[in-house]
């Protein structure tokens, strides 16, 4: 119990910036999240601290599902693969926006697209239902 505590904290701390912002617009970032994308972009190339970047970003993805509401599966129907495209794709075009960032925005990208519950399809909305039983 107690390691999944300490799992569950550690996943808040690694999200905890799209929600604990200071009175200045502020947040503490932790490991890879702090770093540029250039230099995530030459961890992907030389595979130097390849796993450093890897492994926060399969953490901040995890605490989102964890932590947004309505939200099995921020990745819906894209694969983990497909995210790291978009991010070196982002990065190339953001060379200096802090690492972070970047991931922030591939969640704003995925969220619309996500798997809401673990049924995996987006549950039919009332308008839907509607027609269903007409």
């Amino acid at each position: 119990m107690k390691i999944k505590l300490l799992i569950a904290g550690i996943l808040l701390m690694l999200s905890s910036s799209i929600y604990a912002r200071d009175f200045e617009e502020g947040y503490a970032v932790y490991g890879a999240g702090g770093e540029s994308c250039k230099t995530y972009l030459k961890s992907m190339q030389t595979g130097q601290k390849q796993d450093y970047f890897i492994d926060w970003t399969i953490g901040y993805l995890t605490a989102f599902n964890v932590i947004m509401p309505n939200t099995y599966n921020i990745l819906g129907e894209s694969t983990f693969a497909d995210s790291q495209g978009w991010l070196q794709r982002h990065c190339n075009r953001y060379k200096n926006q802090l690492y972070i960032n970047a991931v922030i925005k591939l969640t704003e990208v995925l969220y619309p697209l996500r798997y809401e519950s673990g049924m995996k399809k987006a549950a039919a909305s009332l308008k839907d239902v509607g027609k269903a039983v007409k």
